[in-house]
């Protein structure tokens, strides 16, 4: 396989460093050279094994030390060219391997094949793994409760992903690009494979820089082989036939074994779902905040009240995957209410979900064989659990019926893990241990033997003591010179013709025995041989484990919508959560509806609840003015959650809510750019507002907070004019229309299916008072000046600013100024000005004014 990663201002490196001349170096570095010159991408550092050590050489030790920020040292110091070095103990290279790939790096990790003490020459050594961002295994490494994707695209835009982790592989054919970069988005993948070929085309330079937070590994095309023979491909389209292979080709090259949890690939289609795009998922801080890029104040933060690992990743899909099939979700609502209202079970779940770990990922590395005896008992604990879960949750229907049919506890496993592991085993499962007493003759035998030493050493050196008439002798045992008998040179005529000398001391000698030496053999040869027999044991119960796999994959699955489901109505119990009624009459409506994540956060001010009324009739869009801070954003936010939790199956914040099914939801909020791809606010506006022009349906609900803003005024209203209309009369989407261009309440009198409304505030003693509160009607004035002033500009300015205001308001700047020079509508032209002596502008709205002046000057 043929790869490179590329990533923003990656680094590259010289294979030989200085070192270009390989006849002058020992044999060990030749070693290292010839398994350098394996890795084909540059960006992966090699680490080597030497003993307790993991070594790296040359631009390796280079990169690795500064990226580290652990020491760069150097070998063969005397030469004139020395060898750059750094290194890391072996037992602590999580935590680096960790760091390395957030740098944007991969990791190829060389071991010791052979023992060193049966070696002739050099130790042969070979690279057992290749690290990458989306193909990690090891727990420490993963976030619990995410997924952790590998995805691959081809050029028929068809998507692949792999969380190599769980096992979880899932494919779809996707419909373009657009489609394609919305779903990468959605899913979050930690690397990307892409072909060579398409690497190189047009669209992907494009669409490259919006995959920026992902690994983009890019392989030769003969690696995306449509000619899959190792998963199942049911259901999957032929169109993702390549991108499947790709996945299966890299996870081969990197784990350099057989993944044998990964059996089949499920197929999934986007349309089954509410589409989540990622301005979406940004605006409506669904997985992290705007401002901080903060878990804590998300939507996922506060819904994610799981007990285990695979209830979290659940949650997250649901969250992200909302459902379109109304029955499906009143399932959900339904095992949500029974476990809210059953305070026996609520509680018993809280208590029971708390002791299960995460199953899903201990069995895929049961299965590849890298579990160690700590999680193969946490698996038992867990399994333990399952029998008490199944008497709590019995008799239940539905969706909770058919999770506890699932639920199984595999007893041959659990009593299997229970007869052989002791309950507390170290981390290690080659320094012994491992296995209880009473299980294996052989290893009860050997540990006896070797737990002896410290018996016999008393029994021999009484007797020798006895033997010889030294009272000072001693008898005692080292790792370095074994099992040793120590005289004091003041009794040195004394020592028995059978004593070999072994060490000579500053006061005294040490010597050996025949039988002390045969001694030393045996025991020291119990203890290598306790250590292999452990791990063959646990060896085998670990391969046994792995007979389970697919009851496990189960049961982990059903535990996790449990869970999930568990969250839903904890959050809906504490946060007095009501069950909305979801079906598609095409209306949307909310009583008492509150934003989730505000009224949970800020304990400062009471909340206050608004009601929201959409249909498909009288009041498909709702045109909302009202100043800055009232809280006209919190209201649009507060609906849209409520709608994507109903869809997910979770209880809403309001006091009633009756919810259509929207098939997306299209947010332009706020004001933002994106300077690095040349984008200003108003073009990143545009985009958005072309997005939803283009793509929203009548069954699509549209948040619009502020359009046009980025340019002239004039150009602005007319753009946020031109867009509402679009809304109202060609797509007839369910909208809410924030805007500061009060002339916009005026589309109310002539479309039928706008209505206007407020936040409203009230005005006293030249203050402004936000009552949060959305009632009926337009307003004529927006607060401006009031919220600046809040703001702490300088009084002055804020004088000023009320004089202008003023003198607008009462058209005395109409037809003068740099705004009316900008707009070159009369500049000069005296016959237009006499025309308009005549005409009293103050009636007028700015549109109606503006649509004046253009008539008059056309007609000239």
């Amino acid at each position: 396989m043929s790869f490179t990663s590329e990533k923003p201002f990656a680094n590259s490196f010289s294979l030989m460093g200085t070192h270009s001349d390989q006849t002058s170096v020992t044999p060990m570095l030749k070693q290292y050279w010839q398994i350098k010159s394996e890795i084909e991408d540059k960006e992966t550092i090699l680490f080597f094994r030497l003993g307790d050590f993991y070594e790296m050489f040359f631009d390796d030790a280079r990169i690795a030390s500064e990226l580290l920020d652990i020491t760069l040292t150097s070998r063969n110091k005397s030469d004139a060219n020395p060898v750059p070095l750094c290194g890391i103990p072996y037992h602590a290279a999580e935590g680096y391997i960790s760091k390395l790939l957030s740098s944007g790096k991969k990791v190829a990790i060389c071991e010791q094949v052979e023992d060193p003490k049966t070696a002739k020459g050099i130790v042969r050594r070979e690279i057992i793994k290749i690290i990458t961002p989306g193909v990690l295994m090891e727990t420490d490494s993963l976030v619990a409760g995410e997924n952790n994707y590998l995805a691959a695209i081809n050029e028929e835009f068809a998507l692949a992903i792999c969380d190599v982790s769980t096992g979880d592989f899932r494919a779809a054919a996707l419909k373009d690009v657009e489609h394609l970069i919305r779903e990468l988005a959605r899913i979050e993948p930690k690397e990307i494979l892409v072909p060579r070929s398409l690497s190189e085309s047009q669209i992907f330079l494009k669409l490259k820089p919006l995959l920026s937070a992902s690994m983009l590994t890019v392989l030769d095309d003969p690696n995306f082989d449509p000619l899959v023979k190792e998963v199942a491909l049911e259901g999957v389209p032929s169109e993702a036939y390549s991108s499947v292979g790709a996945v299966i080709s890299y996870l081969k090259n990197t784990h350099k074994r057989e993944l044998g949890h990964i059996k089949s690939v499920t197929a999934y289609s986007v349309d089954q779902h509410m589409v989540v795009d990622e301005s979406t998922k940004r605006n409506l801080e669904l997985t992290r905040t705007m401002s901080e890029a903060s878990h804590t104040g998300s939507l996922s933060w506060l819904l994610d009240r799981t007990r285990t690992a695979m209830g979290g990743r659940t949650l997250r899909r649901w969250m992200l995957y909302p459902l379109l099939d109304t029955i499906a979700i009143d399932d959900k609502l339904d095992a949500v209410e029974s476990i809210k209202d059953d305070f026996k079970l609520f509680e018993e779940l809280k208590n029971d979900l708390t002791l299960i770990a995460d199953i899903e990922r201990i069995t895929s590395r049961i299965v590849i064989g890298s579990a160690n005896a700590r999680e193969l008992v946490s698996l038992k604990e867990s399994l333990k659990v399952i029998p008490r879960l199944k008497l709590n949750l019995n008799g239940a229907g539905g969706l909770l019926g058919s999770i506890v049919k699932r639920l199984d506890d595999c007893r041959e496993l659990l009593e299997k893990i229970e007869g052989v592991l002791v309950a507390e085993p170290p981390l290690s499962v080659k320094e012994g241990g491992l296995i209880k007493e009473g299980f294996s003759k052989e290893l009860d035998e050997l540990r006896s033997l070797a737990t002896d030493g410290k018996g016999f050493i008393a029994r021999l050196e009484t007797s020798e003591k006895t033997r010889t008439g030294i009272s000072s002798l001693k008898v005692r045992y080292n790792k370095v010179f074994g099992y040793y008998i120590e005289i004091t040179h003041t009794h040195a005529d004394k020592v028995p013709e059978n004593y070999i000398r072994k060490q000579t001391l500053a006061n005294a000698e040490r010597f050996i025995t025949p039988e002390l030496k045969e001694y030393e053999e045996k025991v020291l040869g119990a203890e290598e041989r306790i250590r292999q027999l452990e791990h063959e044991l646990f060896t085998g119960v670990r391969t046994y484990a792995a007979e389970f796999a697919g009851r496990l994959a189960e049961t982990a699955d059903a535990l996790g919508r449990l869970d999930a489901l568990a969250s839903l109505a904890f959050v809906a119990n504490d946060n007095r959560y009501t069950r909305p009624v979801v079906k598609n009459d095409g209306e949307i409506k909310i009583t008492g509806g509150r934003h989730p994540i505000i009224e949970k956060l800020n304990s400062t001010e009471r909340f206050v609840p608004n009601d929201i009324s959409l249909n498909m009739n009288d009041c498909r869009m709702m045109i909302i003015t009202g100043p800055n801070m009232a809280g006209k954003s919190t209201i649009m936010r507060q609906t849209a959650l409520i709608v994507l939790m109903a869809q997910m199956g979770s209880f809403v914040p309001a006091s009633d809510a009756s919810i259509s099914v929207v098939d997306r939801i299209f947010t332009r909020v706020g004001a933002s750019d994106n300077l690095v791809k040349g984008q200003s606010t108003f073009m990143v506006e545009m985009r958005e507002a072309s997005v939803i022009l283009r793509e929203a349906t009548d069954k699509s609900l549209i948040l619009i907070d502020e359009i046009g803003r980025g340019t002239s005024t004039y150009d602005g209203v007319s753009i946020a004019w031109a867009v509402a209309e679009y809304l109202h009369d060609r797509i007839k989407a369910k909208t809410l229309f924030a805007t500061h261009y009060h002339e916009l309440t005026d589309l109310a009198l002539t479309k039928e299916g706008i209505k206007n409304f407020n936040v409203a505030v009230k005005e006293w003693n030249d203050q402004i008072i936000f009552l949060r509160k959305l009632v009926s009607g337009g307003v004529n004035r927006s607060y401006g000046i009031e919220v600046a002033r809040l703001a702490g500009l300088p009084q002055e300015v804020v004088t000023r600013a009320k004089e202008i205001l003023l003198k607008l308001e009462k058209g005395e700047m109409v037809l003068k100024g740099e705004e009316t020079r900008q707009m070159g509508l009369f500049e000069g032209d005296s016959q237009l000005q006499n025309i308009l002596k005549g005409v009293n502008l103050d009636t007028l709205t700015p549109i109606e004014a503006l649509n004046v002046l253009h008539e008059m000057k056309n007609k000239l």
